[in-house]
């Protein structure tokens, strides 16, 4: 069975640093030299001050411990010791050096802690699809922010089969000029005669500004068999003082209906609550058809209307996080202004049993009891497994043409196949 090849590499117990330089989190297995490897991270990460700028960043031990383009996080924790969100979504190519991906991080001066709480980072070797099943697209042109929305990365997707589902991931990084202005990020989809779609949508506000805030949303969209327009925009919320600046934005799409199993979900309307329990907030029952890696997303967008509102979002498989329960006790976003619009993004693996029902859950829970909750959310669950059948080699093929009254005796190999002819 052909199969898309994933690495995932997570971190399960509190990793910590005092060091004013950069000390490693975790590093992948070994990369193969040559492969191009995709890149999806979510991790949980805090500071023990709100008063200095800490960092995280992905470095490739393969090519000289190169950093990944804008994959640096410098952030000021909205709250002493309470968790938010790293993210990044890229590319690149192994080299020779050996090794793999690290995650790195550094406290800001002496004295001051650092912390990875978790980690889970997929690197997928996509080298078996085909090139039409899955799309890449990359913008580091930085520019600083107006008050509308402007496109950086884009591609499009032609002539889609109508009725497919496309899984399609957005990732910014921005440079923070202004404490007091949300940056903002969406992805735009324009299909040829059809209502442009704009959600998720997300809104948040930097702390410091001396920050770089990285984030990535993730959605299932149903084609329509007109070429559809994928664009990351961003923009700030109004046009006062300085602008927050755009660095960089990638697109990584999926063609979900290449994979041998899937399923997907996706809701528009906010689900709001005043309970600060956990809630369910998506589930899907998946049934891989034969034995392989699983790969489940999901993103919802968190709007707790409250200055350092707090929000969890935890995948589970049969009642079990996945791929550990550090979600379970550190949050995923905290607000910093009670307009933020935060995402809550989770990538991990999960092994698949050939006809073994698969029950994932995707919730979300919160500190604040007010009626406010998460929209704009989804799950997507897909196998590595790829669709197709194995191409059959004939080593002989033979015809024969018979005449009216001829009898005729034939001998044929294992492989070969036999046409006929019989003349009326």
């Amino acid at each position: 069975m052909t199969a898309i090849g994933v690495i995932e590499t997570a971190v399960s117990s509190t990793v910590t640093s005092t060091l004013q330089s950069f000390a490693e989190v975790v590093e992948s297995s070994a990369l193969t030299s040559g492969t191009t490897y995709y890149v999806i991270c979510h991790a949980l990460i805090e500071g023990d001050s709100t008063g200095h700028v800490f960092q995280w960043r992905l470095v490739d031990r393969t090519n000289g411990d190169a950093v990944l383009s804008n994959s640096t996080c410098k952030r000021e924790p909205a709250r002493v010791d309470v968790s938010q969100s790293y993210y990044f979504v890229g590319r690149f190519t192994a080299g020779s050096d050996g090794g793999g991906l690290a995650f790195e991080q550094r406290a800001d001066a002496i004295g001051k802690t650092v912390r990875t709480q978790y980690l889970s980072m997929l690197l997928l070797d996509l080298s078996n699809m085909d090139t039409t099943d899955f799309f890449f697209a990359n913008n580091t042109t930085s520019a600083t922010h107006t008050a509308s929305f402007v496109d950086r990365a884009t591609l499009t997707a032609p002539s889609p089969t109508a009725g497919d589902t496309y899984l399609m991931f957005g990732w910014v990084a921005t440079d923070t000029n202004n404490t007091s202005r949300n940056a903002e990020m969406r992805m735009e989809v324009v299909a040829s005669g059809e209502t442009t779609l704009t959600a998720p949508t997300i809104s948040y506000e930097g702390e410091d500004l001396t920050e770089v805030l990285n984030w990535w949303t993730c959605r299932p969209y149903t084609m329509s068999a007109n070429d559809t327009a994928f664009t990351i925009q961003t923009r700030d919320d109004a046009s006062i003082g300085s602008q927050n600046t755009y660095l960089e934005s990638t697109i990584l799409g999926f063609r979900l209906n290449a994979f041998e199993n899937f399923a997907s979900t996706y809701t528009d309307a906010e689900s709001t609550t005043t309970s600060a329990d956990w809630r369910l907030l998506e589930t899907q029952s998946f049934t891989p058809d034969t034995t392989g890696d699983v790969i489940v997303a999901g993103c919802s967008i968190f709007q707790g209307d409250a200055n350092y509102a707090r929000s969890y979002e935890r995948v589970q498989v049969g009642g079990i996080t996945r791929p550990n329960a550090q979600v379970d006790t550190n949050y995923s976003a905290v607000q910093n202004d009670a307009t933020d619009k935060l995402a809550l993004s989770y990538i991990t693996q999960i092994d698949g049993t050939a006809t073994t029902t698969l029950t994932i859950d995707m919730d979300v829970k919160k500190n604040v009891t007010t009626s406010t909750g998460w929209q704009e959310y989804s799950l997507s669950v897909f196998t590595a497994n790829l669709t197709g059948t194995a191409s059959q080699n004939f080593t002989a093929v033979a015809g024969q043409i018979y005449a009216s009254g001829d009898v005729a005796s034939q001998t044929y190999n294992s492989g070969d196949v036999a046409s006929e002819v019989n003349p009326t």
